[in-house]
């Protein structure tokens, strides 16, 4: 017991510790690219208005989680931002328990709390208004409850909830039902998870349609699958800088599909039509266009993984560090390769102790990665997997431990 209390408090203030001195260091740069469309909804519920976006229409591009917890606090950033950072302390705590429960080995849960303590693409997107850091609670929790006594009505309301916090996990119930199916649960309890797994995405969609025509949970989805996709697939083919190359057929398909969608509707222009019309339309463009160069698009999806896997995200540590760059580089960026290789081994040992955890960490980790493993792909889409490597990560240490041990005997 004192051992595990000692264990604990070092993990707290290794992760406070490391959370903000990034906060402080970082200088007050909370915001990204995408910070301010789920800031204008916020403001907007808050003025009473509903939930608009920054143009005051009717916002189906965000759905209405982030926002809301943006609202709870006033639309202010700063104590989002800490509280995203002590959340990061909180998760941390969470795997050291867990994985102390289940294994049993002091040495994987310890090292476990202090990957996901010190990853650096995990302080750092908790330092900006994004929904990275509440969706990986949701996501560690849904996954805690999803090992435990069945509880489909609540792992269903989770699981709902989560979609609204980011759409990408739209069909994570199908993972979810897998999983119960191997775990043997009746097929009540299962068709009970996927109806309250698909209540609130649903009853969001219906929102949407009531106002646009176009039933959806997002129309981010159709702008990914025009400017990510489809735009990805043909930039692979273009053979030079990825980065620039996407950004040019991107373009070149937005006019490509604005010119279709006004000659079939007989319009002006498309870009005054209602996101959640647009981005359909852009969705069946995009298709045709990846059936058509279904190599590069094979080519995309293989970038996009590689990326989400081992993008390390070392500039933003160097932001804020005083160490030679290269050496940060060379530091930070070998870190997800060597935790990725120790995670292989620590799945390796978990089928044989935890075949359930073991499982759940491989269908889970193979679906956020593949399903965000287009254009896009960055070090963020790897964030809410963090809690599930590092819990394989840190078995594949005790693997190695026990193996050198054995050697040495």
């Amino acid at each position: 017991m004192r051992r595990s209390a000692l264990d604990l408090a070092i993990i707290v203030v290794v992760a406070l510790a490391a959370n903000f001195a990034y906060l402080i260091a970082s200088n007050g740069d909370f915001y990204y690219p995408d910070s301010f469309t789920y800031l204008a909804p916020a403001r907007s519920v808050l003025h009473g208005q509903g939930f608009l976006n920054q143009t005051g229409e009717i916002d189906t591009l965000r759905t209405p989680g982030y926002p809301l917890l943006l609202a709870l606090f006033g639309a202010t950033t700063l104590p989002v931002i800490v509280l995203q950072h002590v959340l990061n302390a909180f998760l941390a705590v969470s795997l050291y328990l867990i994985v102390r429960q289940r294994n049993g080995s002091r040495l994987a849960a310890f090292v476990a709390a202090m990957l996901f303590a010190l990853d650096t693409p995990t302080i750092h997107y908790a330092n900006k208004v994004l929904t990275e850091t509440t969706f990986t609670v949701l996501l560690f929790a849904t996954f805690v409850l999803a090992l435990g006594r069945p509880r489909p009505v609540l792992l269903g309301i989770l699981n709902g909830i989560m979609v609204l916090v980011r759409p990408i996990a739209i069909v994570y119930f199908v993972v979810l039902a897998l999983f119960f199916a191997v775990r043997r649960l009746s097929f009540r309890q299962i068709a009970i998870f996927v109806i309250a797994s698909l209540l609130l995405p649903v009853g969001w969609g219906a929102r949407n349609a009531a106002h646009t025509g176009v039933f959806t949970v997002s129309s981010i989805a159709g702008f990914n699958m025009l400017t990510y996709r489809a735009a990805g697939a043909l930039a692979m083919e273009d053979n030079g800088d990825f980065r620039s190359d996407l950004r040019d057929e991107a373009n070149g398909l937005i006019e490509d599909a604005d010119d279709a969608i006004q000659r079939r509707l007989s319009i002006p222009d498309a870009q005054e039509l209602p996101d959640a019309v647009r981005a359909r339309d852009y969705s069946r463009y995009a298709w045709h266009v990846i059936a058509r160069h279904p190599l590069g698009f094979i080519g995309l999806t293989v970038r996009g993984l590689l990326v989400n896997l081992f993008d390390s995200d070392w500039d933003s540590m160097q932001i804020v560090s005083l160490i030679y760059a290269p050496i940060v580089e060379l530091t930070v960026g070998a870190l997800p390769a060597i935790e990725f290789a120790l995670a292989i081994i620590g799945i390796v040992l978990l089928w044989r102790t935890d075949r359930q955890m073991a499982l759940l960490i491989a269908l889970t980790v193979a679906y956020y990665l593949v399903i965000s493993a287009g254009g896009e792909a960055e070090s963020r889409f790897r964030v809410p997997l963090v809690p599930q490597i590092a819990i394989a990560a840190a078995a594949g240490v005790e693997a190695v431990r026990r193996g050198l041990t054995t050697a040495v005997r």
